[in-house]
């Protein structure tokens, strides 16, 4: 049986409904500016996970407002890791956990989660500028005397 078959039919529904109602509140959080659409947004990517555990975009989205919008770091890599475990060959989550790392003070773990993209990632802009963050990052730690 595949991961999308351990859940039902109804509960996979559910769940993308509960995935997109919170992709509409975070864009009206984006048109607004007002937080609470966030918390709104993360509630329903949560409702959407209870409804299918297996959905990794739900634990993508709910980690990516996590650590953007709402500045909950060790919970977005949480969930960000989760969808990884979920879809290992998903390149998106790797890059986000890297730019987390990289802007939260964990340069190395940043190389690792920023390599890993690079690798799974098709050509194009976003693979670019992680290689980008890679060499500022081994820039930064070659001044630093760390190697």
């Amino acid at each position: 049986m595949t991961r999308s078959q351990t859940t039902a039919l109804p509960g996979r529904l559910w769940a993308r409904w509960w995935y997109l109602w919170g992709l509409s509140l975070c864009y009206i959080g984006n048109s607004s500016h007002d937080r609470s659409f966030y918390r709104g947004g993360v509630s329903s990517f949560q409702r959407a996970i209870r409804c299918w555990p297996e959905f990794a975009p739900a634990y993508y989205q709910r980690g990516l407002i996590r650590g953007r919008e709402l500045g909950e770091y060790a919970a977005a890599i949480a969930d960000l890791e989760r969808a990884s475990v979920l879809r290992p060959e998903w390149p998106e989550p790797y890059l986000q956990r890297g730019l987390f790392h990289r802007f939260n003070g964990t340069p190395s773990q940043a190389l690792a989660e920023l390599g890993r993209f690079v690798e799974l990632a098709p050509p194009g802009y976003w693979r670019d500028e992680a290689s980008r963050q890679i060499a500022a990052i081994e820039g930064e730690s070659a001044a630093d005397g760390v190697v």
